[in-house]
């Protein structure tokens, strides 16, 4: 298999270990580099198709990757950031919905392996974020790269931004 994916039980979360092409090992990776991956993708995609709001924004919180900064700014769109919690995420949609001419929500995320790539929910969604690696895997696939490659193109793109995890236990 090119990609393996998993979620938790009640399908909020998605883990994914995807195949290097070059040297045949999958690799693991963290929340954020599969929710900027997807973001990437959707938005890139959006554009394409002529369908990415000009007055678009995403959405992230205060424990996720700085690079979500940089791809909102390539595409013209707000960068929010949150405390930690999709109910955060969500009451921004709601507020800026309720706003005339509001921003237009495009994609969100937090570290912890959750995103929402639509209007539908104020919650994480792995079955669309499934749907959305399987469809960029295709994608990448399609231009004989990896998942893991596109990874890479969206460093070579942004630069790589380290991340680091402390768990404390009292």
């Amino acid at each position: 298999a090119d990609v393996v994916l998993a979620t938790d039980p009640d399908a909020d979360r998605l883990g994914i270990y995807a195949k290097d092409s070059k040297t045949g090992e999958y690799m693991t990776y963290t929340g954020n580099m599969s929710a900027l991956l997807i973001a990437e993708y959707r938005i890139s995609q959006m554009q394409e198709k002529g369908i990415l709001p000009d007055n678009g924004m995403m959405i992230t919180t205060v424990v996720s990757s700085n690079l979500t900064r940089a791809i909102a700014k390539n595409y013209g769109l707000e960068c929010i950031e949150v405390l930690t919690g999709f109910k955060n995420i969500g009451a921004i949609m709601k507020k800026e919905e309720e706003k005339t001419n509001g921003k237009k929500y495009v994609f969100g995320f937090e570290e912890s392996y959750g995103c929402l790539s639509g209007t539908y929910a104020r919650d994480k969604d792995a079955v669309v974020a499934s749907l959305l690696i399987c469809e960029m895997a295709a994608y990448y696939k399609s231009r004989d790269m990896s998942l893991y490659d596109g990874l890479m193109e969206l460093y070579d793109t942004y630069g790589v931004y380290k991340e680091i995890i402390h768990s404390i236990t009292l």
